[in-house]
């Protein structure tokens, strides 16, 4: 069924024309990857599709009451109001849900046979699921545990966030919405490994549609069923993930570039024919040959590259095997005194790419700003090579000047160079024309990343330090900068959690935690699955946790038992056995329930949740009455 359709979709802004004849159709249980280079409209169109903006042109169709879920319709962040707050409080409209819901099921029981009240329950619950349901508070506490906040951080007033955290907090009170089409802007950047893989999860099992603008190919991979390029105004619509998006793509380059290549020839041959023959005694010949011509549908000149991203880094002097860095015994404070890490210590090598990654708030950018000589540690030694120089790339982007154009902010740096010279510069930077006499200050997030890219490749430097450097890049500038990493012939140390291209550029991986760093000479995979095992082990803690009232009221039986203390020991026992069973019929219907059979139907769902409704129930007298036992 079609939850929202948008047909010939045009939209200008000025002489600027960003979408033009646009379409879109989102059904239910859809997965849509939305791709395109930046400024190619993508915002714009889930704007429209999320009715926050109008068309100019084209018309936009959707289901009666469809809730649709965007992180505009986020109140902002007010004073006084913690994170579990912010997050479980989201848009307002959940308790509205609920009551609505309870009103239904009061009608349903004096009718239950009609369709329409059927129809409408159906819906109702599904929105409800997917806002958290009857476990609200729960689904809540795993949304922030999964996005990385830590009890310490749930009790924040948000208004104190920084920017990542508030990103973060935005994406997970959207995540609680109860929604029947999700839209997720960028939900990655700002996100650590654990982070990226936990809404990968969520939105597989989402129990509405989920429509997402992404540049991360592996989480397109993931999550998505197809994928919806925009380009020159266009929305063009590819069957499966990212990676089946990419060879439909470059099988549809080949066999246009050969029908471009065929034609072409064709047309030379028979324009050589027409010049030889044209006023000899075979003229009706050749001009029947120049009307067909006239005629002939012109195949377009294939885009070979679509604005490709062409960076070199120059410099890396060293030789093989050389030590770029050292680091020993490296310590680091937070300003209120706690230590941040200890112990740190590893070497870099001329020629190696290492990736440093670790949960938000581990401490890889203080790191990282001691190895380049920006920050000082508490404890410890960094020993780089003789005159080695450092290249760095910073979030804050620090080193960008904060006035002055584009063009302006490459010449401060290098006063030596001319005009053209710089433009040519910045055109592999994809800025030119009269973009390279924009203010830096009104440059896009992207833009503003590829201006620090542009000065950054402009300097030779022997090692480089790049924080996040993927944030914000399209995914043509993205694998532009791989090539450029893995063509570099000095060292480099890269903060990210894009893993595609972790995986494209790194030797090896660091993984700093709890204030340890550890060494993954495997790389990225070795490391992932370690974090897996880990948060395994995690899971199984929790259970044993949530099941430590049942054993001790095994120990407390066997204590009392012993000391003759205990009224009716056997009823003690069964006592303990129910309690046993019920926690392991609980943790069962937990996994029925998120089981895709399930979640996405609403008897189902129904059903289940009154049973765990009577097992919570039973297993909270049964507590009691342990608790009471004499």
């Amino acid at each position: 069924m079609t939850l929202i359709s948008l047909d010939k979709i045009e939209r200008v802004f000025g002489d600027l024309v960003v979408l033009d004849g646009a379409r879109l159709r989102v059904e239910e249980r859809d997965r849509i990857g939305i791709i395109g280079d930046n400024g190619a409209g993508k915002t714009t169109l889930i704007k429209i599709l999320a009715g926050i903006d109008d068309a100019d042109r084209g018309s936009r169709n959707c289901q009666r009451d469809l809730r649709i879920g965007y992180a505009a319709q986020i109140p902002e962040r007010t004073p006084g109001t913690t994170v579990h707050e912010f997050v479980l409080r989201g848009n307002g409209v959940f308790p509205q849900l609920e009551e609505r819901i309870r009103a239904l099921e009061a009608e349903l029981a004096a009718a239950p046979t009609d369709e329409r009240l059927l129809a409408q329950y159906g819906a109702l619950q599904g929105a409800f699921e997917a806002g958290g349901g009857y476990d609200r508070d729960h689904v809540c506490d795993r949304v922030l545990d999964g996005l990385g906040f830590s009890d310490d951080d749930r009790r924040k007033d948000v208004i104190k966030l920084s920017g990542g955290e508030a990103a973060r907090a935005a994406l997970a009170a959207l995540m609680l919405q109860p929604v029947d089409l999700l839209i997720l802007d960028e939900p990655t950047n700002h996100l650590d490994l654990q982070g990226i893989e936990f809404v990968e999860q969520f939105v597989t099992k989402h129990p509405g549609a989920v429509v997402v603008v992404s540049h991360d190919r592996r989480f397109l991979d993931a999550v998505a069923t197809s994928i919806v390029e925009v380009d020159s105004g266009l929305a063009r619509r590819y069957p499966g993930n990212y990676s089946a998006f990419a060879k439909q793509t470059d099988l549809e380059l080949l066999t246009t570039s050969r029908a471009y290549k065929d034609q072409q020839e064709f047309i030379q041959k028979e324009m050589e024919y027409i010049r030889k023959h044209m006023g000899s005694r075979m003229t009706a010949q050749a001009k029947g040959r120049l009307k067909r011509l006239k005629r002939l549908q012109l195949i377009e000149r294939p885009k070979t590259s679509k604005g490709e991203m062409r960076l070199k880094f120059t410099g890396g002097r060293g030789q093989s095997g050389q030590s770029v860095l050292e680091v020993d015994d490296l310590a680091a404070k937070l300003p209120d005194g706690r230590e941040l890490f200890r112990q740190v210590g590893f070497r870099l090598y001329h020629g190696e790419r290492l990736g440093l990654l670790g949960r938000n708030g581990a401490g890889k950018t203080t790191l990282l700003r001691i190895l380049c000589g920006r920050a000082q540690p508490s404890r410890g030694e960094v020993r780089r090579a003789h005159r080695v120089r450092p290249g760095v790339f910073t979030q804050e982007m620090e080193d960008l000047p904060t006035h002055g154009t584009v063009l302006e902010a490459m010449q401060a740096l290098d006063p030596q160079a001319t005009h053209k010279e710089l433009r040519d510069h910045l055109a592999l930077f994809m800025f030119s024309g009269d973009e390279v006499d924009q203010p830096v200050a009104n440059l896009s997030g992207g833009e503003k990343r590829r201006l620090c890219l542009a000065r950054l490749v402009r300097g030779e430097y022997d090692y480089l330090c790049l924080d996040e450097p993927t944030n914000h890049l399209d995914i043509t500038a993205r694998e532009g900068l791989e090539e450029a990493l893995r063509a570099y012939p000095g060292a480099a140390l890269v903060i990210s959690h894009d893993r595609q291209f972790l995986e494209a550029i790194t030797d090896r991986v660091l993984y700093l935690a709890d204030g340890r760093l550890q060494t993954f000479d495997g790389g990225l995979e070795q490391c992932l699955t370690a974090l897996h095992e880990a948060e395994l082990q995690r899971k199984a803690l929790a259970r044993d946790a949530r099941q430590a009232p049942a054993n001790q009221a095994a120990g407390k039986e066997q204590g009392a038992a012993r000391s003759d203390k205990i009224r009716n020991p056997l009823l003690f026992e069964r006592l303990e056995a129910e309690i046993f069973g019920l926690e392991e019929q609980l943790e069962e219907l937990r996994a029925e329930m998120e089981r895709p059979e399930n979640y996405t139907n609403f008897e189902n769902m129904r059903s289940l949740e009154e049973r765990r409704a009577r097992i919570e129930a039973d297993l909270a007298a049964a507590y009691a009455k342990w608790e009471n036992w004499a």
